[in-house]
């Protein structure tokens, strides 16, 4: 169960991009995120470090319930791919995401 204070601090002014979330093989849902870019170290595994620019939504768990790497969360008419789930005991998810090509 979601802890009170998340509930209380999950309104629609922090929750305020609308974002399509669409699991595979599955049917779209639409969703409340927050939603931020930024640019982080891509590790390679070498002496070089590029940077990219990685997207990462948080939003109620109860929303995205089964989500799984490599499925697709489009924000902004933009579709981007779940790289990396890290969800809390708060029932808040933070979803990595990057950019999906067609």
């Amino acid at each position: 169960m979601m802890a009170d204070w998340v509930t209380d601090f999950l309104t629609d002014e922090f929750l305020s991009t609308t974002a399509l979330f669409t699991p595979a093989g599955g049917s779209s849902t639409q969703i409340r995120v927050c939603f931020t870019l930024g640019v982080e170290d891509v590790s390679l595994g070498g002496d070089i470090v590029p940077q990219g620019i990685i997207g990462q939504a948080g939003c109620r768990s109860s929303d995205i319930a089964g989500v799984k790497n490599g499925d697709t969360l489009e924000v902004d008419g933009v579709a981007y791919r779940v790289l990396k789930i890290q969800p809390d005991e708060t029932g808040w998810t933070t979803l990595f995401l990057g950019k999906r090509y067609q």
